[in-house]
């Protein structure tokens, strides 16, 4: 063999050696996952990754066949770990996009609430040190939370102020007066606290109540997913239940109507609430049976503004949940719960639907009002006359019981108009109503609105809604003839001037008038007190208010 052969059979050589290893390394690639799972041909463009991949931004993947000779680098330096979180990171991507985003796992377990920077393990400053089980809570809400939600709102500062707002600025519940204190809050019922404070506490801070009720949301959301973080029962079950329960009466509080979701958390409240209460009930345990009237009142004040059937039962089945039949909750919610329940089905337009134009102006026409409906409606007007006047006299004078009632006795005698009217084939929103019809229609409303005027611990989405629905009463009544055939006319209802106001008294409706009251269903006199006496002062700031 000659020189100038060597040379070439050298070349021969590595070309043969190139060859097989390219044969060896494309039967072990064959084609990566993407081009596998859509049945194309991979075509392979360098040694990274192929056409379709390259193009659709996507890592590409090559998995040896079992009889592969070799494995390539590629493959052989990716590491299960990194396969793992290479498909998170797509799962990812998709759930974005089909708005199911679920917690990034890898940066939850590596990271702790964005508090300047301190990780896990590390003490905590002297100021957050008090809190640690809130910080324990919070960190829950953060691993569950959509991706969406930024980490600003983990800040340990903004956490540790809406927390203690809440406690020192909320006023207690209606059917829990006594503020409960806890000190190892559960996750859900942190949620709850989060968003109530970030809402309802200073303008700077609303921005971020959004973003709170995401997390509420989807923590509301995980009870309902076997083996999550949330829904796992610890081994206080009975403390853990209490606090999740009043989470989402909390919860349910700030989205009455808006939410109609809340009717699916009441039934989750309802039955963690028949699971979890204790047999035995005695002054050492939680308010279970307040707790039950509260997950009632949320039940009644939200099919009240949908008029829709009351989901919870007014006797519990736990006996250790019956209350006296002479509780002031109780003999509310029976009346609101019988009334309801008459009246659902009927085609009447709710309250709520009147913010959202889903009513026809004509939707109560196709309804007769008989003499069952005015017997049922009539009754349930006395008995909310008899509860104001017997439970007025109960409340030994006290400034806050009064105003308690009072405002309980305001809102549901408008629910009971607003229901009554338009069975009857009444529309407030018709030019052809007639003083006689609207007297005391407008005569409740003015009187919720003064209700808001006074009464400075009013903050559920029931009371708020409400109280807006009295003023559109009240604007569309002092306009009069506003009201066209269709809903559409709202928006063209002119704000009345001072001057109006002052024409239209409170005196212009005054009690005992010559007029027709076959349209009066409350007693003439539940009213008479608020309307014209330690209020009429004040009653230029309710017009100043309406211009």
């Amino acid at each position: 063999m000659s020189a100038n052969q060597q040379p070439n059979e050298e070349n021969d050589t590595n070309g043969q050696a190139r060859s097989a290893k390219d044969g060896a390394e494309q039967k072990a690639r064959k084609a990566c996952i993407n081009c596998r799972r859509q049945k194309m041909k991979c075509i392979i463009e360098g040694s990274d990754s192929c056409r379709r991949c390259r193009r659709s931004g996507l890592p590409c993947i090559f998995v040896p066949r079992a009889n592969a000779a070799t494995l390539p680098d590629s493959v052989a330096g990716f590491t299960d770990a990194d396969f793992k979180t290479d498909v998170l990171r797509r799962l990812r991507i998709l759930e974005d996009s089909l708005g199911i985003s679920m917690p990034d796992i890898a940066s939850s377990q590596s990271t702790s609430l964005d508090d300047g920077g301190l990780p896990h393990g590390e003490e905590f400053p002297a100021e957050f040190s008090s809190l640690g089980a809130l910080w324990e809570a919070a960190e829950v809400l953060q691993s569950s939370a959509p991706s969406s939600v930024p980490r600003s709102v983990w800040h340990k500062g903004t956490i540790k102020d809406l927390w203690l707002s809440f406690h020192d600025r909320m006023p207690g519940l209606h059917f829990m007066p006594r503020k409960q204190m806890f000190s190892a809050p559960q996750p859900l019922l942190l949620a709850s606290i989060l968003y109530c404070s970030s809402l309802r506490g200073p303008p700077e801070l609303e921005w971020i109540a959004p973003h709170y009720f995401a997390v509420l949301c989807n923590a509301i959301a995980q009870l309902c997913i076997p083996c999550s973080e949330i829904s796992t029962v610890p081994s206080d079950s009975e403390e853990w239940a209490f606090q999740t329960i009043l989470g989402i009466v909390i919860a349910g509080l700030l989205t009455e109507a808006t939410v109609r979701e809340t009717g699916l958390w009441i039934s989750i409240a309802y039955r963690l609430l028949m699971e979890y209460c204790p047999a035995h009930i005695d002054e050492t345990s939680r308010e279970w049976r307040k707790l039950f009237s509260g997950v009632q009142i949320i039940d009644l004040e939200h099919a009240s503004l949908h008029l829709s059937c009351p989901v919870i039962p007014i006797e519990s089945p736990l006996p250790g949940l019956q209350t006296s039949h002479r509780d002031q909750l109780y003999r509310l919610s029976r009346m609101m719960h019988t009334g309801l329940t008459h009246f659902t089905g009927r085609g009447l337009p709710t309250i709520w639907s009147h913010f959202t134009d889903q009513v026809s102006a004509t939707a109560n026409m196709t309804n007769k009002y008989t003499a069952i409906d005015a017997a049922v409606i009539r009754d349930w007007a006395r008995q909310l006359d008899e509860w104001l006047v017997e439970f007025s006299a109960e409340s030994e004078g006290s400034e806050q019981d009064l105003r308690v009632v009072f405002r309980q006795y305001v809102l549901h005698r408008l629910v009971v108009l607003s229901i009554y009217h338009p069975a009857r084939g009444c529309d407030p929103w018709s030019n052809s109503i007639t003083p006689q019809e609207q007297h005391e229609l407008l005569l409740s409303a003015r009187a919720t609105i003064k209700l808001h005027l006074h009464d400075y611990s009013i903050w559920s989405n029931f009371d708020l809604v409400m109280i807006t629905w009295a003023a559109l009463i009240v604007v569309q009544g002092i306009e009069g003839g506003a009201g066209e055939s269709d809903e559409s006319s709202l928006a063209n209802v002119r704000t009345p001037g001072s001057a109006d106001l002052q024409q239209t008294s409170y005196q212009d409706f005054a009690l005992g008038t010559h007029m027709d009251q076959s349209w009066q269903i409350f007693d003439q006199s539940s009213l008479h007190q608020m309307m014209f006496s330690d209020w009429a002062a004040q009653e230029q700031t309710l017009r100043y208010t309406l211009n």
